[in-house]
């Protein structure tokens, strides 16, 4: 029997057998990879050891695309073969997205005292969505769609005419005796999207639109719908698809211009990018409703591990009302819900005069609505709001899916062109809309990004200035009012492509704030490090009354913001910041830069976070045989080793053995001290950098994802062997 074994460029790994093709591990949007190697999509797939991936912010078993694929097309359920705890989990969020939240109370997401008849019965339109069931029954089950299989009493399940066996950390294809193929059950990603470096740094608009993707979750050739709206140059991520984040690096859109997300519903296809914006430097800000929140929630904290308290605290959420205005970035939000077999938001932006309206994913069809108003399922009020979809706006981004549950591209054909003319279509293959129809398809990346003309607002400027200030860490615990004092302090200065900002050996006279571009610093012609929005450079030697170490270089065109160095001391004044600033030069001068580069963990942090790890770092020499850190003593600080051997015991005797870049710590779900389980003792003269560990964990409710990485790390993740 010939078996074949195939990588998935997303990561997992197909396996092609005489008795049908199965799936180890299934990132999202694997669905995309088997289609276009099968031209079909397995019907059943094994859960790797892991369910989900910190490094990755993303779930190892994502199986949502694969149920519906299986279910709608081939009429049958797929099989999960897992361990216990592992089917509960993926049952679990998988029952979420496919028959959406058990109990639903909108009444405390609409204005008190509300008419309750404009308030729609989502369970009653949900249900209208599972029209057959596999087993005879009236209405489709989680069982219709997914069967979980535990492995049996010697790690082993049927499969066809041949056996499937599980060892600690392969899977076997068996046939009796003979072992057809052996696989590893730890998920190996593919790449992500390259670096591309366009030529000039990316503009926001004051009002506009910048589309991710505008595919479905089933269309191999193009990436799943998702977009940025920008408001006052500030840009709100709208339903991210997974990998979002590397394709905004990739486009060269720095991620921190993006503090907002906006999550419609809880599709795979529209939250598998949330968690991994949560890797970015800082919390962001998530808007939606109560009880889409709360299937999030569902979700991700089965596949994390993590407590409600402690998943909570990974990002700010705002709880959205429905039919009142929220603002965001200056623009005027209004949500709605739409009809969708869960529950889903759709929204309109108004801003300056213009405005943007998003249908989410939704069944647009006045018959239906009016078979549903027959049904008694929707009332009056409710099938004139489905109807009346608002086509007034500027611009219409709206979804144009597979029916039952999307939008049927005839109904959107016959709208009036002047409509056309300010509709893209989302959610949707560029093939399948007609030639000739006036319709078109949402224009995918940052130079298709649509701009609405608006004229700026009368604070533009202010607001573009608080913004840097409210992004650089330097300034978090200043009071509210030195805002004012700031706006009277800076001064603009405007760079070309290859200006020198600031030369090697001169005076350190001024502080400079990006506003937008880039900046690189070389030493003795090695690029250091590279600096962008929101980024501050030139405070060392300010601070420290040294000359500068380095050159900076504009690498495009920039705009900054400058303060000279008396005004700069006279800001700070009675802060820690100058004390912190001193910390941080002194722990550049060691260049612990470059003790990051080798430490396996903090090799991927932003230079922000760089920076405020070294603000909290105290270095220390330590001689051959001192113990710096004994066992079952109250942990003070977590170590960092910069040079010589650590030894690792466990009652004395040596377990494992540190060399630079080694990282000591144990990182708890709730920050506490706890106990040192072993002790550290130097193998030779070494030099180490102690973090006090309650200081640690503040940076870490900072960066949510250094959180989630360091959560998830073994010890021998945070070892580099001498």
């Amino acid at each position: 029997m010939s078996v074949e074994i195939i990588q998935l460029a997303r990561g997992g790994t197909l396996i092609k057998t005489p008795s049908g093709s199965l799936q180890v591990g299934a990132p999202p949007e694997t669905i995309k990879d088997t289609m276009r190697i099968l031209g079909d999509v397995p019907d059943t797939f094994v859960i790797p050891n892991r369910v989900f991936s910190a490094e990755r912010g993303v779930s190892l078993a994502d199986i949502e695309f694969p149920a519906y694929y299986n279910f709608f097309i081939k009429r049958r359920p797929i099989r999960v073969i897992g361990h216990r705890h592992q089917l509960e989990t993926i049952l679990c969020v998988l029952r979420e997205s496919v028959l959406g939240p058990d109990d639903i109370q909108l009444t405390r997401e609409y204005p008190y005292g509300i008419n309750r008849e404009l308030i729609p019965n989502l369970r009653a339109e949900m249900e209208f969505f599972r029209p057959f069931s596999l087993s005879g029954k009236r209405k489709a089950e989680l069982a219709d769609m997914a069967i979980g299989v535990q492995w049996g009493p010697e790690n082993r399940v049927p499969f066809g005419d041949m056996a499937l066996e599980r060892t600690k950390d392969c899977l076997r294809v068996v046939d009796g005796k003979n072992v057809l193929a052996e696989v590893s059950l730890d998920v190996a990603f593919g790449g992500t999207p390259d670096k591309l470096s366009p030529p000039r740094p990316f503009e926001p608009p004051l009002f506009g639109v910048t589309v991710i993707g505008s595919g479905s979750g089933f269309d191999p050739g193009e990436m799943t719908s998702g977009f940025i709206v920008w408001v006052n140059r500030r840009g709100i991520l709208v339903d991210p698809p997974v990998d979002s984040t590397h394709w905004l690096r990739s486009m060269d859109i720095n991620p921190r211009l993006i503090d907002d997300c906006i999550l419609t519903h809880c599709h795979a296809d529209h939250d598998s990018g949330i968690l991994q914006k949560l890797l970015e430097e800082k919390k962001i800000n998530l808007y939606t409703t109560e009880t889409i929140m709360e299937s999030f929630v569902r979700k991700y904290q089965s596949l994390t591990g993590l407590n409600y308290k402690t998943f909570m605290s990974l990002f700010h959420f705002h709880p959205i009302s429905l039919q009142v205005p929220i603002r965001i970035n200056g623009g005027e939000f209004r949500f709605f819900y739409t009809l969708h077999s869960i529950p889903t938001v759709g929204f309109e932006v108004y801003f300056q005069g213009k405005s943007f309206v998003y249908s989410s994913d939704s069944l647009y069809d006045p018959e239906t609505f009016k078979k549903l108003y027959e049904r008694g399922d929707v009332n009056r009020y409710r099938m004139i709001e489905l109807t009346n979809f608002p086509w007034h706006h500027s611009v219409i981004f709206h979804e144009a899916g597979i029916p039952p549950i999307h939008t049927p591209m005839q109904n959107l054909l016959d709208l009036p062109d002047a409509v056309k003319k300010r509709i893209h279509l989302i959610h949707v293959a560029g093939k399948t809309i007609p030639e000739g129809s006036g319709l078109r398809k949402a224009p995918d990346g940052r130079e298709e990004s649509i701009v609405i003309p608006v004229n700026p607002p009368p604070s533009n400027e202010a607001l573009e200035y608080l913004d840097v200030l409210n992004h650089i860490d330097l300034f978090s615990g200043l009071p509210i009012e030195k805002a004012r004092e700031f706006l009277t302090l800076v001064k603009v200065e405007n760079f070309k492509k290859d200006d020198l900002i600031i030369r090697k050996h001169t005076v350190g006279d001024r502080f400079y704030m990006i506003v937008s571009g880039r900046a690189r610093v070389e030493r003795d012609g090695t690029i250091i490090k590279a600096y962008s929005n929101n980024d501050y450079i030139g405070e060392t030697s300010m601070i420290l009354n040294l000359p500068r170490n380095a050159d900076v270089i504009a690498e495009t065109d920039m705009k900054t913001l400058v303060m000279d160095k008396y005004d700069f001391l006279y800001f700070i004044r009675g802060s820690e910041i100058a004390r912190h600033m001193k910390i941080i030069a002194q722990n550049r001068e060691y260049d612990t830069w470059g003790l990051f580069d080798d430490a396996q963990l903090f090799k991927s942090l932003s230079p922000t976070q760089r920076t405020q790890l070294q603000g909290l770092m105290t270095r220390v020499r330590v001689k051959k045989g001192e113990v710096v850190a004994a066992q079952g003593t109250t942990r003070e600080n977590f170590f960092v080793v910069d040079s010589g051997v650590m030894s690792i015991e466990r009652t004395r005797k040596s377990i494992l053995k540190a060399g630079r870049g080694s990282f000591l710590a144990k990182i708890y779900a709730t920050p506490r001290r706890g106990i040192n389980r072993f002790s550290l003792v130097a193998v030779e003269d070494a030099v180490l950098y102690l973090i006090d560990v309650m200081e640690f964990y503040r940076f870490l409710e900072k960066n949510p994802g250094v959180f989630l990485s360091l959560r998830e790390a073994r010890i021998r993740d945070t070892i580099q062997q001498p």
